[in-house]
């Protein structure tokens, strides 16, 4: 049984209090009995969500979910594990196990690394290290990721002579930079990124209205390109690391003895990109090719990763499945998809206009908003999205700016500000966690690694931040009003 501090069960017991009796504090005339506990499963579930874990404690918000007249077991229970998008990280994460479990990661990894380009100098070694981990992230998890390159960094590492708690700057840039890419990458797309799409659904809740999956990349993308060179940039001439000895690093004892791609990396390739083309296409074709995108808009997003798991699962190399089944069901993490569903459904019930939250909350916040323009209002947005999320999980983020967002989007800058803009900078910003170890585990695993200290961790995370920050509102908001 875990063992919890002393805090931990103060936090639980608040947590609880505030989930399942928060409907008996007063807190405003214009707020209903349902309305308040609603607000406050938000409050306990947050807090215990942040300061205790994600496991039973999702339990614990669903069932106070349904104990909202309003909502009821059936509803939430078809909102949470019933969920769409829930589903489709479900299908996300056993379509990437293909890539994992055929070798296709790892090689892709390597080809990067030990490539022409790569060997040209080390700057451009670092360069090719950089491109390989954003490519791998915008398509993995981030912690799938970070744990195919540490191995990597390690061995490059110790080749160079480097050890552990001398404090040389190079370990330390490419460790921090290693959780920072991936991190980058993930704002990307919302393939296997369950905070994205978090995003999505959580502007789904509010509007009604689906984030389409082109739509999103052709705003996110550019942004994530940009910010990594920026970091790259910050990296080479600001941090400045000695990169002297990665003249003697021998790129062909990294490569090892891989032959040519195999039968099963083929297809299993072949099929994931396939899949990516048919995500993208909807959103795509509706700039580039109208007449199609009746047609392609009619390809849910969870349709192309169910036929592919099915293919991977049938098809065999030397009698035996490219990706069979139960190895792929064994690579999702199902306490993750529990906590986004309780996630989702909790922004469901603030949107939900009969308890009337998002409501309450539009004109209690909307007061402290008048006489701020639109546009400063989407730089506070983006500006608090990635500076909360560096001291706070993503997810508990998330859910803080669209409470805000959502509602004065569609009142106080109804017509001034698009609600999806708003909602694309968001999830853009609360996947820019890079400079503390509790915003996301990559940060955690990079803090842990022994390469770096907190508090440089820190320095680089924020320095990274800020970049985030001007490229989403130099290149990003742009874009975005072009494309929404």
């Amino acid at each position: 049984m875990k063992k919890y501090k002393t805090y931990q069960i103060v936090v639980i017991i608040i947590g609880l209090f505030l989930c399942f009796f928060g409907r008996f504090i007063p807190v405003s005339s214009g707020l209903s009995a349902s309305g308040a506990q609603t607000l406050f499963i938000m409050v306990g579930g947050l807090l215990m969500w942040l300061l205790v874990g994600v496991d039973w404690t999702s339990l614990a918000v669903i069932l106070a979910l349904a104990l909202i007249p309003e909502l009821g077991m059936n509803k939430v229970a078809a909102g949470t594990l019933g969920n769409s998008t829930v589903f489709y990280l479900l299908l996300c994460f056993m379509l990437a196990k293909s890539l994992q479990a055929t070798g296709v990661a790892h090689r892709l990894a390597v080809w990067f690394l030990t490539g022409s380009f790569s060997r040209k100098g080390a700057w451009c070694t670092i360069a090719m290290i950089f491109v390989s981990i954003f490519v791998l992230s915008s398509g993995l998890s981030s912690s799938s990721t970070i744990m195919i390159f540490l191995p990597i960094l390690y061995e490059i590492f110790e080749s160079l002579g480097y050890e552990k708690g001398k404090g040389d700057i190079f370990p330390a840039v490419m460790i921090a930079s290693l959780a920072i890419i991936c991190q980058i990458a993930q704002a990307t797309t919302p393939i296997s990124h369950a905070m994205t799409l978090i995003g999505f659904s959580s502007y789904n809740s509010y509007t009604g209205n689906n984030l389409e999956f082109g739509q999103y990349v052709m705003v996110a993308m550019p942004v994530g390109i940009l910010t990594a060179i920026g970091w790259f940039l910050v990296c080479r001439y600001v941090w400045r690391p000695d990169v002297s000895r990665l003249s003697r690093l021998d790129y062909d004892a990294i490569k090892g003895n891989e032959g040519p791609f195999s039968k099963q990396e083929k297809i299993a390739a072949t099929i994931y990109l396939i899949v990516v083309v048919l995500w993208l296409a909807p959103g795509i074709s509706k700039y580039l090719c109208p007449p199609a995108y009746p047609l392609l808009n009619k390809i849910h997003q969870c349709y192309p990763p169910i036929v592919a798991i099915i293919l991977l699962h049938f098809i065999k190399v030397d009698g035996k499945p490219v990706l069979p089944y139960k190895e792929a069901i064994s690579a999702v993490p199902f306490s993750t998809l529990l906590f986004m569903g309780a996630l989702l459904e909790l922004g469901t019930a603030l949107a939900n206009g009969d308890i009337g939250v998002s409501t309450w909350l539009g004109d209690t916040i909307g007061v402290f908003c008048t006489g701020v323009s639109p546009f400063m209002f989407i730089v506070v947005l983006a500006a608090m999205s990635v500076i909360l999320t560096n001291f706070m999980s993503n997810s508990v983020t998330c859910a803080i700016c669209m409470a805000i967002a959502m509602p004065l989007s569609t009142s106080l800058y109804s017509g001034l500000i698009s609600p999806v803009i708003a909602a694309i900078m968001i999830t853009i910003g609360i996947n820019f966690a890079f400079a503390t170890a509790p915003a996301t585990p990559p940060v955690a695993i990079a803090a842990d690694s022994g390469w770096i200290s907190a508090g440089r961790l820190f320095k680089y995370g924020a320095v990274a931040g800020l970049v985030g920050i001007a490229v989403m509102l130099a290149v990003g908001l742009p874009i975005a009003n072009m494309v929404c």
